[in-house]
């Protein structure tokens, strides 16, 4: 029987603990910017798919999609923006329907101007979906500068091959 060192299993270790992390979307259309000065980009997504816990389900499609999306939003305006989280939505069209997700609840984040920050949304949704489709990223309205609704044009991106 042959040994390893223990380095090796340490060295697996380390490369198996990094794969967990955000990474880069496969693809990408690229930040939004609104015509307000505030610019929104996916500096890396974490997607992945918990599959039914039974032996033997019963149901087809209890599969749950967990995609964990990191923003940078860089505020190039001369006004506070505020951002709320509860305001983004992640869409995909599946067999040509739509489906619509929400970030689990997070508090509102103000940026002062110039100020750029990195902001962690969680998605969770039960069904069919799937890390290898096209998904977008619509933040029209999830910033407010003075009062008024910031629009965006959806990021659109696909999270893994």
């Amino acid at each position: 029987m042959k040994r390893f060192p223990n380095s090796m299993f340490l060295s697996a270790g380390v490369v198996l603990a990094a794969s967990c992390g955000y990474v880069a979307p496969y693809t990408s259309s690229g930040p939004s910017l609104s015509k307000e000065g505030v610019e929104i980009a996916i500096a890396g997504e974490r997607c992945y798919v918990n599959r039914s816990a039974e032996q033997f389900p019963t149901t087809v499609g209890d599969d749950r999609l967990n995609l964990d999306l990191r923003l940078q939003v860089k505020n190039a305006s001369n006004h506070i923006a505020v951002l709320s989280p509860d305001r983004v939505r992640l869409s995909e069209t599946v067999g040509g329907e739509r489906m619509v997700m929400q970030p689990r609840a997070s508090e509102t984040i103000s940026l002062q101007p110039g100020e750029t920050k990195m902001v962690s949304l969680d998605f969770e949704q039960s069904g069919t979906l799937d890390c290898h489709h096209d998904l977008a990223l619509e933040a029209a309205g999830a910033v407010e500068i003075e009062g008024g609704k910031v629009n965006f044009e959806p990021i659109r991106f696909l999270a893994s091959r």
